[in-house]
């Protein structure tokens, strides 16, 4: 009897830990599929609400990086040297907000899903970006023109070499501090529309170092779109075997 006992009490030693494995292993899956489906939910919503606002808007081709010069990073190295840190994300959010006069921005909300490098306090975090185009008034965007004012009328601003990425895109960008201390009209904006420098970055180089993979997509692209048509230039060649490389090494569900 005690021998029986024994055996018992040594098979409950080994069998209740691994159940106990069990149901918090059941629970951990349970609760990421719960997350997947609440996001899924969320990002529906909001892609709803986006195109709602944008429906109606007269649209207006921009090119706002004109007069912008910053370091084209061409290797994995360069982006992560010239980059405090550097994420993959998801758009969880569009929305219009307070922009400078004749310019336009869009709040975007990104979920951090991986810290490429950098401060990887950051992951499993929401951060505010401000991309270039968006929603803007009309009186806003031709403030200087002399135009009769038109107060209800909205103006999307399509930056043709900075579309906007689509609510559930994934995206992978270097990321900068904002720096709002000096009263610029710019950070002005920023601060209205609720970007602080504990929740906001700046992207390091939105005219060639942004990375998305659409909703429907299978792989990075190049946000840029006519650097992606361009095929004779050492840097656009450069600059497509970054993207190569990119979706070879982050192009993977976690």
């Amino acid at each position: 009897m005690k021998k029986t006992l024994m055996i018992i009490v040594s098979l409950l030693v080994f069998v209740l830990p691994l159940s106990a494995y069990s149901v918090n292993a059941l629970n951990s899956s349970n609760a990421q599929e719960i997350k997947r489906e609440e996001s899924a939910r969320l990002i529906s919503r909001n892609q709803k609400i986006w195109q709602k606002h944008i429906a109606k808007a007269d649209v207006i081709h921009s090119d706002e990086f004109s007069t912008r010069k910053a370091f084209i990073s061409t290797s994995l190295e360069q982006l992560q040297n010239h980059s405090q840190t550097v994420i993959e994300g998801t758009v969880y959010n569009l929305q219009k907000m307070s922009s400078p006069e004749e310019m336009s921005y869009t709040k975007a909300t990104i979920y951090v899903n991986r810290v490429i490098s950098g401060d990887t306090s950051l992951k499993d975090k929401q951060i505010y970006l401000a991309l270039d185009g968006g929603l803007v008034s009309f009186d806003r965007w031709y403030s200087h023109s002399g135009r009769p004012k038109d107060q209800n009328r909205e103006m999307l601003i399509k930056n043709d070499e900075f579309p906007l990425p689509k609510i559930g895109s994934k995206i992978i960008v270097g990321l900068i501090p904002n720096h709002l201390d000096e009263p610029t009209e710019y950070n002005v904006a920023l601060k209205r529309s609720g970007f602080t420098i504990n929740n906001s970055y700046a992207i390091e180089n939105p005219r060639y170092n942004v990375w998305v993979k659409a909703p429907d997509s299978s792989k990075y692209q190049l946000n840029n779109p006519k650097m992606r048509r361009q095929t004779n230039a050492q840097q656009t060649q450069d600059l497509q075997k970054l993207t190569q490389q990119i979706n070879q090494k982050y192009n993977k569900k976690y």
